[in-house]
């Protein structure tokens, strides 16, 4: 084995470009590989880095089965005394603190509000202090909180003696009892950077309003199924019970690791490690297309060694030794080049692109798949040629064994047949990238229902401890739009509460009143966003039918309602909407309570707003209702401008501290920002498969080349005898570029159908552009065609100059 390895050293440090080639492009494709997988290991496959992670339970409300809801504040309270499943159970609720400094201004803190238990189902302990304690979530001893490690060095400057210390918040002081380990754990990477307990207030005691998510932690020896069996049986009593809110709603168990990734992240990543396995395979196909050249140029020196006694498995060794070396050579350096691919990847990704409990690291799993990886690429690159360079027929081969002579029919089909795989692979590759970058330009050119150009938008975070009263409450909104109005340059001002593409803000059942009744635990839902009565027009919604919101739809008036297209087309049909009522609960304001209905009257029609995202083709059914009747606390600011927003930065934050010095503004993003950042997730794939996708189409031109430039060599005898039976050099350069091209037109032939299967994958991601759209089909066609043409003409017309006489000659 020494001596085989010395002696491939010898032979590949002789062929310097065929080694650099080989090692390069198993580095790409090795390297890209690696990187792909170790998200995929990260985000998929791996369990979160939480002790007991398999223990780990999401407990939700489930108004049918496999849907999930968040959770009523009565309906957790029975699961948790009634269940015997889980040893704790605790709910938790994400919302923002306002963290106020000596000297400083106001800051707004990401936070959760957990039950007490929280962090015994996580098996998080405290780097310094403790966790909370029983007790601690009860109404009067939750005035104690926990910081992130993050925080605790960032804003108290990881000062030790923060244990037992009082913060002031806006609403009141709290005593700080411990302080998480830093390090790559999921609470860290996540949003909160400060944890409360969340204590039950008497007027949170309902069940019909829906606010926050729980977690438990299984039993030992108790399995998933009996959980979600004793909880179902639960829900059934709850539901028979409390028929108005909880009629056929039962309770969602899942473990914890299996909700964290969401349906489209895992369909891209999927989609993504695929792309790279197709590099591979193009990779390893030209590879072993060079190799098996390399061995037909050796198969005299192989008949000798066969002739002087040589065995065939020493023969076979000796090739695979050489593959080997050369996979082990691009694996190394495809680990490096996967962790810069790595490190690349996590910069350009936006911070919540990939879930808290992901561990993206090269960790043993990640180095294993890479080795073997190299392996069996080296085995199939070697083994190949060794099959066919280790039986040659020892009189043809010694005979044969000058340049130009034929290298037999049985090579030439494999080297044909593995070009036009590449070929195949290459054209399904482009075509999914082509489908994904066509459909990413429609996304930007996509009718949003709104007018992103020159709007900012901003956090207005009010609370009831200010404003205990909707007036109160209203009157500071109103001098707020007021006052921003004066700004030069602005033309619109408009609260909401939610911004566009970020959201619905709440989903309410409903009833339309002259219908028959449904029940309220079963009635169709929608979102129902709380906005000003300038709110289509500063965003430029366009009004299909009817009015928009006044401002004089206020509070003690006729309550009123627009909806979106979509509500009007799927409840209505061909009926006017306009005068009709939706029957809604009122939101009691600054109460997790919802009161008596509110006959809600139609009185306009607008063209549907994307509220999930850029790409939300499938819009909900939505409501809109004035702030004026519906009061809110958590309420965005949309500023549409005449001038470029960012200029109005400064003015605005002046402006509102006129009206409240105290107010903080958190969030000031441009409209368009918000746009672009909604296309972060499809950028960046297309973006990826698209590098992939030219890899591909680089790797199928060398492949063609590298054939058809091998055939001419070896046809060279042949080539000289049409010359000088009278072919001139037209003929033979349509004779060379007829056989490349065939290659190709058979490999787009094969590729066709297996780009229509992939596409029928994808078509859940495609917008605007179907999965066997004619014309990217036909771009990519053309593409490839046009590169194996141009992969062709050299060696085509280097056999042109093929001079006869030689060629004679030399035989």
């Amino acid at each position: 084995m020494f001596s085989d390895f010395k002696y491939a050293i010898r032979l590949l440090l002789k062929s310097p470009g065929f080694t650099l080639v080989a090692v390069a492009t198993l580095a790409i494709s090795l390297g890209a590989n690696t990187a792909i997988f170790t998200l995929v290991n990260g985000v998929l496959l791996k369990p979160p880095s939480y002790p007991n992670a398999n223990r780990i339970v999401r407990v939700l409300e489930a108004p049918s089965p496999g849907d999930r809801n968040v959770i009523s504040t009565l309906n957790f309270l029975d699961w948790q005394k009634q269940n015997t499943v889980f040893d704790y159970m605790a709910a938790v609720q994400g919302t923002t603190v306002q963290l106020n400094y000596s000297g400083a201004d106001p800051t707004l803190i990401q936070a959760n509000r957990v039950s007490a238990h929280y962090f015994d189902i996580l098996g998080m302990h405290a780097a310094l202090g403790r966790t909370f304690v029983d007790g601690e979530d009860q109404a009067g001893k939750d005035h104690v909180v926990i910081l992130s490690n993050l925080i605790w060095q960032t804003r108290f400057g990881a000062d030790p003696k923060v244990i037992g210390q009082t913060i002031t918040l806006e609403s009141g002081a709290f005593t700080v009892v411990g302080v998480l380990p830093a390090g790559d754990n999921p609470l860290e990477k996540g949003r909160a950077r400060m944890w409360f307990p969340l204590a039950f207030a008497p007027a949170d005691m309902t069940r019909n309003f829906h606010w926050f998510g729980s977690v438990a932690l299984l039993k030992k020896g108790v399995s998933l199924q009996q959980a979600r069996t004793q909880m179902d049986a639960i829900g059934a009593r709850i539901s028979r019970d409390f028929p108005d809110s909880n009629k056929g709603w039962g309770v969602g168990v899942d473990l914890l690791a299996d909700t964290v990734v969401g349906p489209q992240l895992k369909q891209s990543l999927y989609m993504l490690f695929g792309a790279v396995g197709m590099v591979l395979l193009i990779a390893t196909a030209n590879l072993a297309n060079l190799s098996l050249m390399r061995a037909v140029s050796r198969e005299r020196e192989i008949s000798i060694r066969i002739a002087l006694g040589a065995q065939r498995r020493t023969l076979l060794r000796q090739f695979l030794t050489e593959s080997l070396l050369i996979s082990f050579l691009g694996g190394a350096l495809g680990l490096a080049l996967g962790k810069a691919i790595l490190t690349a990847l996590k910069a350009t990704l936006t911070r919540y692109s990939l879930p808290s409990e992901a561990d993206i690291s090269l960790d043993g799993r990640v180095l294993l798949f890479s080795f073997v990886l190299a392996v069996l690429t080296g085995v199939v690159i070697g083994l190949l040629p060794a099959l066919k360079a280790s039986r040659p027929t020892l009189t043809n081969s010694l005979k044969q064994g000058g340049i130009g002579s034929s290298s037999g029919g049985s090579h030439a089909r494999v080297r044909s047949t593995l070009v036009m795989a590449e070929v195949a692979l290459a054209f399904m590759l482009l075509t999914v990238s082509g489908l994904l970058i066509r459909s990413l330009d429609k996304l930007t050119k996509a009718d949003l229902g709104f007018d992103s150009a020159n709007v900012l938008t901003f956090g207005l975070p009010t609370s009831a401890k200010r404003f205990p009263d909707a007036a109160g409450l209203n009157n500071y909104l109103r001098q707020v739009r007021s006052r921003l109005e004066q700004l030069p340059g602005v033309t619109d001002v408009a609260m909401t509460s939610a911004l566009p593409l970020q959201g619905w803000g709440y989903g309410m059942p409903f009833q339309i009143a002259d219908r028959k009744i449904v029940g309220r635990a079963n009635r169709n839902s929608c979102f129902y966003k709380i906005v000003s009565a300038s709110y289509f027009h500063a965003i430029g919604m366009r009004l299909l039918e009817g009015r928009m919101l006044a401002d004089t739809d206020v509070y003690g008036r006729l309550p009123v309602t627009v909806i979106n297209e979509t509500l009007a087309k799927r409840y209505f049909g061909n009926e006017s909407p306009v005068g009709k009522q939706l029957l809604v609960q009122e939101i009691i304001l600054g109460k997790p309570q919802l009161g008596d209905e509110i006959p809600w009257e139609i009185v306009g029609v607008v063209a549907d707003e994307h509220v999930g995202g850029v790409d939300d083709t499938n819009p909900s059914s939505g409501m809109y209702v004035s702030c004026e009747q519906s009061p809110n606390y958590s309420l965005a600011v949309v500023l549409r401008s005449s001038i470029d927003p960012a200029l109005l930065r400064e003015a605005i934050k002046k402006a509102v501290h006129e009206i409240d010095g105290n107010q903080i503004i958190p969030n000031l993003k441009a409209l368009d920002a918000i746009k672009d950042d909604s296309l972060g997730s499809d950028r960046l794939r297309a973006m990826l498969l698209g590098a992939f996708a030219g890899v591909s189409l680089l790797l199928s031109a060398i492949g063609i080349y590298g054939v058809i430039s091998y055939s001419v060599t070896q046809r060279t005898r042949e080539i000289g005898i049409r010359a000088a039976l009278g072919a001139n050099r037209g003929d033979v350069l349509g004779l060379i570029l007829r056989h490349g091209l065939t290659l190709a037109a058979v490999g787009l032939i094969v590729g066709i159908g297996g780009a229509l299967g992939l596409a029928r994958l994808i078509a859940s991601m495609l917008f605007g552009i179907s999965g066997n759209d004619p014309t990217t089909m036909l771009a990519v066609g053309c593409l490839l065609a046009l590169v194996a043409f141009a992969a062709c003409l050299l060696p085509a017309w280097r056999a042109t100059k093929v001079d006869p006489i030689i060629a004679l000659r030399a035989e």
